[in-house]
């Protein structure tokens, strides 16, 4: 499990179990830590039991089977489901990964899902990205020039 800061005034619980499906044949257990500000209850773990043969090969698509299935208020942020945008961030069996790259068969056994732990926790998985982005702007990361830009058109990149 990864280190990572509880709530003030918590301890981390043991939540609702999901089992699978009667028939299920390719069953993967799913540890997903939980925590709503809004209920002033403690952080807990839920576990699902998903069926493999109705859900995508990834890490994400086992968390939106979860979402879209069994339970639709865990929260979590994804967005290009490619590796790209880093927005599906989050802790996997102790190690911060993005959940669209990694593959389910790369986990043996029961797969613990947390937030990032360096982050403070919005709610379940979504990370307070406020100080990244103000740190992101402090930098100013664009090109400012000298040159107003053009009233009538857009301004275009040289070949150099």
């Amino acid at each position: 499990m990864a280190e990572f800061t509880l709530p003030k005034n918590s301890v981390l619980t043991q939540g609702q179990t999901y089992q699978a499906p009667e028939g299920a044949t390719q069953v993967r257990r799913f540890e997903v830590y939980r925590w709503d500000p809004d209920t002033g209850e403690n952080p807990r773990i839920d576990v699902f039991e998903l069926d493999m043969e109705h859900c995508g090969p990834m890490v994400l698509d086992a968390i939106l089977q979860i979402k879209n299935s069994i339970d639709s208020s865990l929260a979590f942020r994804r967005s290009c489901r490619e590796g790209v945008c880093g927005s599906c961030a989050m802790n996997i069996n102790g190690k911060n990964t993005l959940a669209c790259t990694k593959a389910i068969d790369d986990y043996p056994g029961t797969i613990k899902i947390f937030p990032l732990p360096h982050l403070q926790v919005v709610k379940d998985l979504v990370p307070d990205m406020t100080h990244f982005y103000a740190q992101y702007a402090s930098i100013e990361p664009w090109i400012e020039t000298q040159t107003p830009a053009p009233a009538d058109s857009e301004r275009l990149q040289s070949k150099e």
